[in-house]
């Protein structure tokens, strides 16, 4: 019985390596689109890169990395100790406004700090995006978090980071909708980091 389940996880695993790193071949919803990843802060540049190259290995896409920016005072919510998720996405239009003029290029920016979105009573948000302006950004810092049962897959920032990055460009790259599924990556109530782990990566 032991032995049993031992192969079904190696298969489960080895079948969830297959799906995250098989090429997949999807049309973008807009021809010509681009998109940027865009560092704020002190966000490692490093991690951005094993992730821009993830993205080629998986979707054949071309990311770029633009130069880092400043978190701007008024992104800063003192009283929560928090960055406001809307005007981080301010300051990355801000910092490039030839790329936010331009109706095919798509902005993903990234964070360590924490933030929440202004338009939601939520605690925090792990991402947020406008959809208007082809624009998102992305939190790190609750990706760190453990729970009690949680799984040995997908737990690690690395995945958790790489399945919010998936979504935003399913929806703004690719024109996907979010979905109903709590497996998909395009699932539409995440909630918390157990929500964020029992999502799969594929769309």
């Amino acid at each position: 019985m032991k032995r049993t389940v031992v192969v079904l996880l190696i298969s489960g695993a080895f079948a969830f390596v297959i799906a995250c790193t098989s090429r997949v071949e999807l049309p973008p919803r807009n021809l010509g689109s681009k998109i940027y990843f865009i560092p704020t802060g002190d966000f490692p540049t490093d991690q951005m890169q094993q992730l821009a190259d993830y993205y080629h290995r998986r979707f054949g896409l071309e990311i770029p990395i633009l130069k880092s920016i400043a978190v701007s005072v008024t992104a800063e919510d003192e009283n929560r100790r928090q960055l406001v998720a809307e005007k981080l996405i301010g300051d990355l239009r801000n910092a490039f406004p030839e790329l936010a003029a331009d109706p095919k290029a798509i902005l993903i920016g990234f964070t360590s700090l924490d933030m929440y979105p202004a338009a939601k009573q939520w605690r925090f948000a792990f991402g947020w995006r406008d959809a208007n302006t082809r624009t998102a950004v992305v939190s790190t810092a609750r990706m760190s978090l453990h729970y009690r049962g949680q799984p040995f897959w997908g737990t690690s920032v690395k995945v958790r980071l790489r399945k919010m990055v998936t979504k935003d460009i399913g929806i703004l790259y690719y024109g996907l909708s979010q979905s109903d599924n709590p497996k998909s990556v395009l699932y539409n109530s995440i909630l918390g980091i157990q929500e964020l782990d029992a999502l799969g990566e594929g769309f």
